[in-house]
């Protein structure tokens, strides 16, 4: 597929040559296929007149993709693309090969609702090499009746695409794909991970011929180095045959992607770094083939080949770093189940049968045996087990589950068998939304990524104005040594921090953090998390638990705490209220409760019944108080400001105060000490009453407090602080909160928030332990020291080394040496942010 390929003429295409396979005499001037660059038959019998001129293909698939593409008006796809594109596959009958694709992803739930009645759809794609690739499919699709989206993300080659399914259907549209020469399926990780190893191996192969080329040309270049009295003329005249003959491969197959990337660029007018890599490598080795022609002159051949060795190792690392930032999206799709044993009768009977887990429905019910994945979102009803759920929370230590406890897609039961009442199946799960959060994240470029490009486009003019300069300077100087000193000047830059190492630290950053279950979803956040200096918290479901839970006990007489829970939880064993649920919480064996007789419920004041002959009440101190018509005990105010107040009495007196409330998250102290530390400013604002929130505050440690505040107040308070010059990031989880998270400069959200809170959200904490908050504001700021260290890197190695090469005091061996060493550093520089330092403070 490498084959050289002709560029199209931009033209409609004529009435003649849609009249299909005409015969002709094989043409001379074009022995492959116009489309995919594969050798034509012969005689050549598949032609096309486009714009005046005879297009000859290798088949009649190729000829009906590219009348296809000219009669779309498409035809920059032949201007831009850089590499030939596949040759179509040998098609089946339409309805076997796509039309069976409509009932099947409809059924194993592939297919997400949309708004406005739409669907939409991951799917793998097949056959793209290049930006034009990319710029072909999304141009094409957005062309087609019923197509509202369209985007493909070149890096997963994955497409996003959302459709109207009353103008067309899915199979409609993988037929549209296939008929512009590719190939597309709804999303299968399985083939994804066999199309990275593709790429990787094609890379490897590539590292290896330079490699062995560099060692057998730096053997024969020993000689020239270590000898004193120079070598006999012949001698040199075969070392230098053989080292040419060892480039050839190198350059023509290992440095092809340099020469493709630069080809594209200039097309483009969009110089980037791959143009000087070109200019240089074709004209030193042009430079030393002409010597080692005629006899005179230096050869570089070993600085041309360590060049290639050297950038593609470079590469590699940067596709390693690459493929581990997108690991979160492809190890998340890879723990959707696919299959499930479906219970047909139960609990009548126990027999199941093997059904698509995309195609359970709620309230069935589903076998999950020991070592199996959870096929679906709901509630364990029998059995009991471990299960680990450390693609959703990051928890490695498996937890119990119980009937009556959620389990969520994804889980691995670890030991038992479980049978679950399913709440939640296919695109609905838990695991379904965090996937599309990480494909949201996927496909957003961050600004200061886009920013460096630009940058590196117009170091890159700079840079071979400076060396034709050079050049030209150089020829009048000494005209022996044009070619050496050029070729240094092009080869020593380095481009790299600006073009490869920043994002390059952006995507091992966001990599690292993904493993730690923190989505950055936006683009940018990273780079505003980087900068914040104010965090604002909602009290509710944030800091605290958003349950009601027992806080504090007071035991005014003789009973313990023990004795004075169990006969708490045994008056409210027969509620559902929030109180009641606190109480039987707080106790360890519920089976061994007291018995309660006459139990009678007395609205808004409480319960009372009567407990081995002693009649018992609880509720608000006066109801409880009542029995006995003794005051408040002593020393009530210990339990403390913002609590609910419940008391527990008989007709001796009262027997212990409760003080109920909505507990703290655990880790939130623990967060608000490491941003207090971090130079960052806490703020709660929160719309419970402002006692309450005065007193979570003070537990935290948080000076800036405001209860009662709606969202809107939320929302002005916030402009407020950046009025003022404050980096404001907001932490919420209810749909109350969205107006502040998007006022925010950056937005952060936990895993349990609502869809509409996550989907708003810039960051996503997936575990809600809250200091992961921190671990990505600590992580953000080294991400961002160590571009800050690659850029100042990059602009010191370049001035003093371009001007170095000009002036002819750097060798082209050592400016090979100098750019790659710099490549490689500014890479390994960006990796170290590939790992998360765990933070010292865990509550």
């Amino acid at each position: 597929m490498s084959a050289p390929f002709p560029r199209a003429a931009a033209a409609s295409v004529p009435a003649e040559s849609t009249q299909g396979k005409v015969p002709s005499p094989p043409s001379p001037a074009a022995p492959r296929c116009f489309h995919c660059g594969e050798r034509n038959p012969e005689p050549t019998a598949w032609h096309a007149e486009l714009s005046g001129e005879t297009r000859y293909f290798c088949c009649a698939g190729c000829l009906g993709i590219a009348r296809t593409i000219h009669g779309a008006g498409l035809d920059a796809f032949y201007e831009r693309r850089t590499e030939a594109a596949d040759r179509p596959l040998p098609g089946r009958d339409g309805d076997d090969e796509w039309s069976h694709w409509d009932a099947v992803a409809a059924q194993e739930g592939l297919v997400r609702a949309a708004e406005g009645g739409k669907r939409e759809l991951s799917l793998l794609l097949e056959g793209i090499h290049c930006g034009a690739c990319v710029w072909l499919i999304e141009s094409w699709l957005a062309r087609q009746p019923g197509v509202a989206l369209a985007s493909v993300n070149f890096a997963t080659r994955r497409a996003r695409l959302v459709w109207d399914p009353a103008q067309c259907r899915l199979s409609d549209l993988l037929r549209t794909i296939a008929a512009i020469g590719y190939r597309a399926f709804p999303y299968d990780p399985a083939r994804r991970e066999a199309l990275a190893q593709r790429e990787s191996r094609s890379l490897l192969l590539r590292l290896a011929v330079a490699v062995l080329a560099m060692m057998q040309v730096m053997m024969f270049a020993v000689p020239t180095y270590v000898t004193v009295d120079g070598i006999e003329p012949a001698h040199r005249q075969l070392l230098e045959w053989a080292s040419l003959t060892l480039t050839l491969p190198a350059l023509v197959y290992s440095a092809a992607p340099f020469f493709a990337g630069a080809w594209r660029d200039l097309r483009l007018r969009r110089p980037g770094m791959d143009v000087p890599i070109a200019l240089g490598l074709g004209a030193a080795f042009a430079g030393s083939a002409w010597a080692t022609f005629t006899g005179t002159g230096a050869v570089y051949y070993d600085s041309v080949t360590m060049f290639i060795a050297l950038l593609l190792c470079a590469r590699y690392v940067e596709l390693v770093a690459r493929r581990r930032a997108g690991d979160a999206v492809e190890r998340v799709a890879r723990a959707r189940p696919a299959t499930a044993e479906r219970l047909m009768a139960w609990p009548d009977n126990n027999a199941v049968e093997s059904v698509g887990a995309a195609s359970l429905a709620v309230g069935e019910h589903v076998l999950v045996r020991p070592g199996g994945t959870v096929p679906a979102d709901g509630d364990v009803v029998e059995g009991q087990g471990s299960v680990e759920e450390a693609i959703l929370t990051g928890e490695a230590q498996p937890r119990a589950k119980a009937p009556g406890n959620t389990v969520l897609a994804g889980s691995v039961v670890r030991d038992g068998a479980l049978v679950v009442r399913v709440s939640a199946a296919g695109e609905t799960t838990r695991l379904a939304a965090i996937e599309r959060l990480a494909e949201r994240a996927a496909s957003e470029r961050p600004r200061v990524a886009r920013v460096a490009d630009r940058i590196a486009g117009w170091f890159v003019g700079t840079l071979l104005v400076l060396a034709a300069l050079t050049a030209v300077i150089w020829w009048q100087l000494d005209s022996s040594r044009v070619l050496a000193v050029t070729f240094a000047v092009l080869v020593v830059s380095c481009p790299c921090a600006l073009s490869l190492a920043t994002p390059a630290a952006l995507a091992a950053a966001a990599g690292a953090l993904s493993r730690r279950q923190v989505v950055i979803v936006r683009g940018d956040a990273l780079e505003t998390l980087s900068r914040v200096t104010h965090v604002v918290f909602d009290k509710t479901g944030t800091l605290t638990t958003g349950r009601v839970a027992l806080l504090d006990v007071l035991l005014p007489g003789s009973a313990t705490r023990g004795e004075a829970l169990a006969l708490a939880a045994a008056l409210e064993s027969r509620s559902e209220h929030p109180v009641a649920r606190a109480f039987r919480d707080a106790v360890a064996n519920r089976s061994s409760l007291p018995a309660v007789a006459d139990i009678a419920i007395h609205p808004g004041n409480g319960v009372e019944g009567t407990i081995a002959g002693r009649r018992v009440r609880i509720g608000r101190p006066a109801f409880a108080g009542a029995l006995s018509g003794r005051p408040l005990p002593e020393g009530i105010e210990a339990v403390g400001p913002g609590r609910t107040r419940v008391a527990l009495g008989d007709a001796d007196g009262f027997i212990a105060l409760f003080g109920l409330g909505d507990a703290l998250r655990p880790g939130a102290a623990a967060l608000v000490a490491r941003l207090k530390s971090a130079g960052i400013k806490p703020v709660l604002l929160s719309g419970d009453g402002a006692s309450t929130v005065a007193a979570a505050a003070q537990s935290l440690g948080i000076a800036e407090a405001r209860g009662d505040a709606q969202p809107d107040a939320k929302r002005e308070a916030i402009a407020r602080m950046q009025v003022a010059g404050a980096v404001v990031a907001m932490v919420g989880d209810g749909i109350n909160d969205a107006p502040s998270l998007a006022q925010a400069q950056v937005s952060v959200s936990l895993g349990s928030a609502t869809p509409l809170a996550q989907w708003t959200a810039d960051v996503v904490v997936l575990s809600d332990e809250l200091p992961r908050i921190a671990d990505a504001i600590v992580h953000a700021r080294r991400t961002f020291r160590v571009v800050r260290q690659n850029l100042a890197w990059a602009f010191a190695y370049n001035v003093i080394a371009i001007p170095a090469a000009a002036f002819g005091h750097i060798t082209p061996l050592v400016a090979a040496l100098g750019m790659s060493i710099s490549s490689l550093f500014v890479v390994g520089n960006a990796m170290r942010v590939a790992r998360l330092r765990e933070a010292r403070e865990r509550s």
